[in-house]
């Protein structure tokens, strides 16, 4: 997937994602205001009808017109007609004395407070009774039943949150897509890098046996010892490339285990600083070392920590431009083992810093274009750190070289 059409269909979805959300506001903004509207209305309605019924009441004492009014006929008769219309709820009821500021009944009268600020207020005046007094049926609703009457925001919330659910899934699903392709190249990359690496070797190994045929070189014992040490060598070299993929797959298995035992690490970069020697030899390079780790023994697979020392200090005659002076040194503190492998070559920069453990992943090498490599071997390095429950470390600049330390526990 091209960046631009990537870039094309995230804009395509946000737009449709935000129209989808203020149209969804609109819709119910004015869903709650005609909800609102007849709720109000139907109200009126029932109250317009109570308020007939009760102006046919003739109150028996004119000095005092509520003395004698039957109040629970009055509830009675409200929820009647608010059922009537439509509203099956029960609210609070109280009658209102507009002179005396006071009521002279509530349904409720723990919660009469509540009565004093309520829009459903009605005004009243029953026939028969001379007085100049005002009085008002005022009715309050509970807020739940509010709520529940005007569900229109609930659904819109819910509404918003399963939009912003799909938003989400969409990015992940983007993001997977884009994962996956970048893994897709990189295990194109790895497959092209592992042919040429493989095959160069075969190559030669090839070439020398074809010159060993011939009979004046084959006759020559200087002429054949060199054909055969680069065949014993480009063999060896064979031999470390397919050990390292096969590692790096086992140790994907999460079954994977190593097999612990005391190891002393000194002898075993000095085992591998002999394998370099030929390598070194043709770059006029060298491996200086500092092992001051004394005793130098942790616990752990021999196997995997001589890989792991081998792929440093290949990574590093690798990356060095000039002739490659790689250092090794080795020293303790009061729990830990500590390996360091400096090179003096092109660096890293921080952007690789980040992913430079990562499977596949290769560093960009700038102008040096003689770098091959599978991208595994810093990543089966960071594996078997982490199986011998130790730390790994890149200090590194540009043009200056690279530091990988490796702490790892004693005991």
């Amino acid at each position: 997937m091209k960046r631009w059409f990537r870039v094309f269909i995230i804009s395509i979805f946000a737009l449709a994602a935000v129209s989808l959300v203020v149209i969804q506001f609109v819709q119910m903004r004015r869903t709650f205001s005609i909800s609102d509207n007849m709720f109000n209305v139907s109200v009126s309605n029932a109250m317009d009808a109570v308020i007939k019924q009760i102006n046919g009441e003739v109150f028996q004492t004119a000095s005092h017109p509520a003395a004698t009014f039957n109040y629970q006929e009055l509830d009675s008769l409200i929820a009647e007609e608010l059922l009537i219309n439509g509203i099956d709820m029960h609210p609070i009821v109280g009658i209102y004395d507009g002179s005396q500021s006071s009521f002279l009944y509530s349904s409720d009268p723990q919660n009469e407070h509540l009565l004093e600020g309520s829009p459903y207020r009605y005004s009243f005046q029953p026939i028969g009774v001379v007085s100049s007094n005002q009085y008002f049926i005022i009715l309050n609703f509970s807020w739940t039943d509010l709520f529940l009457l005007r569900n229109t925001k609930l659904y819109a919330y819910m509404s918003l949150f399963l939009i912003l659910v799909i938003a989400v899934m969409f990015f992940i699903s983007l993001r997977t897509i884009a994962n996956q392709r970048k893994l897709d190249q990189m295990k194109t990359e790895f497959i092209n890098n592992m042919t040429h690496e493989i095959k160069t070797p075969i190559s030669t190994i090839g070439l020398a046996c074809e010159m060993l045929q011939d009979e004046s070189i084959s006759q020559d014992v200087e002429s054949r010892n060199n054909f055969l040490s680069i065949i014993a060598d480009e063999n060896q070299r064979m031999r470390l490339l397919v050990e390292t993929i096969l590692q790096s797959a086992k140790m994907s298995n999460k079954n994977f285990s190593i097999t612990p035992r005391e190891v002393d690490i000194n002898p075993i970069i000095a085992k591998v600083q002999k394998s370099f020697k030929l390598t070194l030899s043709n770059r006029g390079g060298q491996i200086e070392t500092h092992l001051d780790a004394n005793p130098s023994l942790v616990i752990g697979d021999e196997l995997h920590l001589t890989n792991l020392i081998y792929n440093l200090i290949d990574n590093g005659i690798k990356y060095s431009t000039d002739a490659p002076h790689i250092v090794v040194s080795t020293s303790l503190n009061e729990n830990e083992f500590i390996l360091s492998v400096q090179d003096h070559g092109i660096g890293i920069n921080k952007e690789d810093q980040k992913h430079v453990f990562e499977k596949f992943y290769r560093v960009s090498t700038g102008n040096v274009h003689n770098v091959k490599g599978f991208g595994i071997g810093l990543s089966y390095v960071a594996q078997v750190v982490k199986l011998h429950h130790g730390h790994i470390s890149l200090d590194s600049t540009p043009g200056e070289g690279s530091t990988f330390t490796i702490r790892l526990p004693r005991g």
